[in-house]
């Protein structure tokens, strides 16, 4: 699937996936949280996804799925997480410290706010580009481009003053 299928597609189920989140919850935020999140797994999996078979089908379930999932927990689940290889070092004391700030900088990024994580997330986890978070979120680019800066700096002010803990 190509992004501009995908951007399609996106643009077709936002409002189906957004009526089934509001029917679980009657909250626009959690709504748009989770119809976020399901078009984003969708872009990850777009590759391996045949548009002509069932992409809405996979969409709908998934909503609901995450849906529940929340119902239950009442909190974003954190689904993902940074990725991280940890190149071989010959030092152990190297490596526990690259963990150490694996660790502070995924504790940071908790910290943000959940809009945030996810903008975060999408650009730096999924590697996708602004256009295509635009695309997935229905946020405009110049917002985008502003909230990552945001969270940017605010990470770099949590790791550096605090050293990623509160």
């Amino acid at each position: 699937m190509t992004s501009q299928e995908f951007e399609h597609i996106a643009s077709v189920l936002r409002p189906r996936l957004k009526d089934i989140g509001k029917q679980f919850f009657g909250d626009n935020d959690v709504t748009e949280d989770i119809v976020q999140e399901v078009l984003m797994r969708l872009w990850i999996l777009r590759e391996r996804i045949n548009p002509m078979m069932g992409t809405e089908a996979l969409a709908v379930r998934m909503t609901k799925n995450l849906c529940i999932s929340e119902w239950r927990s009442r909190k974003v689940r954190q689904t993902t997480s940074l990725k991280a290889a940890i190149p071989s070092h010959d030092s152990f004391q190297q490596n526990v410290e690259l963990k150490e700030d694996i660790t502070q900088l995924h504790q940071a990024v908790c910290r943000l706010q959940p809009t945030e994580q996810r903008l975060f997330r999408m650009r730096y986890e999924a590697e996708m580009d602004i256009g295509q978070i635009t695309a997935v979120t229905g946020i405009g680019a110049r917002s985008v481009s502003s909230m990552l800066s945001t969270a940017k700096r605010k990470l770099q002010e949590m790791l550096t003053k605090k050293g990623g803990k509160q």
